[in-house]
């Protein structure tokens, strides 16, 4: 399916997985995990799977809302007092409003806190948002993190847009003080261990650092080549262990088959293997538009619409609102399928309606201005050859 892309240098490679009423239908690895030593990709692969850590961090603040330690619409000044007094940017820069009311919980699952991500921005707030550190490594404790953000100022009134940023990673911090031990910790206790989720990790330990597949990035000539660490220097080269701060937004390392354990409580009413995660009203909640019409047209990343008609987005991740066949970003599938796909290339989408789950990862990591030049993208090519291959064995039993 994806030989081509892997022949002409384009991809280096992919594991992608199709899993359907209880079984496995379609498994497989492509190209290489190094492309110096010429290992070849194997099934237990590690992958950054950057943003496809958001809908983990979501479902571990909704098990805290399950258990009562806060509701949606409480504010976050009742733990970072920090965010009280928050100002909004106007049209014009330089220039500000107060913020018309407190960033809620809620605020934060949708993003529609006023958040943003340098790499979004121009000019000053592109550099001020730099003193966060990496998207993915930070040297600056949680308090510290918390603090800058607070300094900065939000780019639209909170509850007011949607706007992609850095909501998830405050919501990771919430949790981890909520909770008084580190997101990492919390997610092995409530998420990784109950499921048997093994290779699951914001640090990958030493004796599992031979599964990481490379850095699969381009060079100024859209050649392909093993990059040193990830566009933009938004991670270290290798992660020291002192640092506090874990990205709960985007900080995550997963396999194929990690992520499909995770996946299935999005088509089994909140369990996954018979172990329960979330209540299945839970589930609903997550799993339900929660942006206006007119949140949904307006909606952009790296300056193309999101959502429109087709999709709507709930706790932490899209749904399918309207069925199309030749969309796939960011997920696809029957009316309520859910996903949310990540930078370096990852991309699931859970269909409840078919009781099935197309995962599909890979490493292919551009920076915003080799986007801009046409870059990398036939990463999206392959996701849409992967997407549509999914819906044809969703829709009948093909021979494989």
């Amino acid at each position: 399916m994806f030989e081509k892309f892997i022949a002409a240098k384009k991809i280096g490679g992919i594991n992608c997985l199709i899993w359907k009423n209880g079984q496995i239908e379609f498994q497989k690895s492509y190209g290489y995990k190094n492309l110096e030593t010429r290992e070849l990709m194997t099934i237990d692969s590690l992958f950054r799977i950057s943003s496809m850590t958001k809908p983990i961090t979501s479902v571990l603040a909704m098990m805290l809302y399950e258990e009562k330690k806060f509701s949606l619409n409480d504010p976050i000044t009742n733990w970072f007092p920090q965010f009280d007094s928050m100002k909004v940017l106007k049209n014009q820069p330089a220039e500000y409003e107060d913020a018309k009311q407190h960033i809620t919980l809620l605020d934060l699952l949708t993003h529609r806190a006023g958040f943003t991500y340098s790499e979004f921005q121009k000019g000053k707030l592109r550099t001020d948002y730099l003193a966060l550190g990496g998207d993915i490594d930070s040297e600056l404790t949680n308090e510290q993190w918390i603090n800058e953000l607070a300094n900065l100022p939000l780019i639209s009134q909170p509850g007011a847009l949607f706007n992609y940023g850095r909501s998830t990673d405050l919501l990771g911090i919430l949790i981890s003080t909520i909770e008084g031990k580190p997101l990492g910790a919390v997610m092995e206790e409530k998420i990784f261990t109950p499921l048997g989720m093994t290779n699951t990790f914001f640090e990958v330990p030493n004796n599992k650092k031979d599964k990481c597949v490379s850095n699969f990035g381009y060079d100024s000539l859209g050649e392909l080549m093993t990059l040193e660490t990830v566009p933009l220097n938004m991670a270290f080269k290798e992660r020291p262990h002192h640092l506090e701060y874990q990205s709960g937004g985007q900080g995550l390392w997963s396999s194929i088959e990690d992520y499909l354990k995770f996946a299935k409580i999005f088509v089994e009413n909140g369990s996954s293997n018979g172990m329960q995660v979330l209540k299945k009203d839970t589930i609903d909640l997550m799993c339900s538009n929660k942006l206006t019409a007119s949140q949904r047209t307006q909606s952009q990343l790296m300056g193309s619409p999101i959502f429109k008609d087709d999709y709507g987005f709930g706790l932490g991740l899209a749904m399918v609102c309207k069925e199309n066949k030749f969309g796939s970003i960011p997920c696809a599938g029957s009316v309520g399928s859910v996903g949310w796909p990540g930078a370096y290339g990852g991309w699931w989408s859970a269909d409840p309606a078919k009781n099935s789950i197309s995962i599909f990862l890979t490493h292919s990591m551009t920076a915003p201005s080799q986007l801009e030049q046409g870059i990398g993208f036939e990463l999206y090519e392959a996701i849409d050859i992967f997407s549509n291959y999914s819906n044809e064995i969703n829709s009948a039993r093909y021979p494989l």
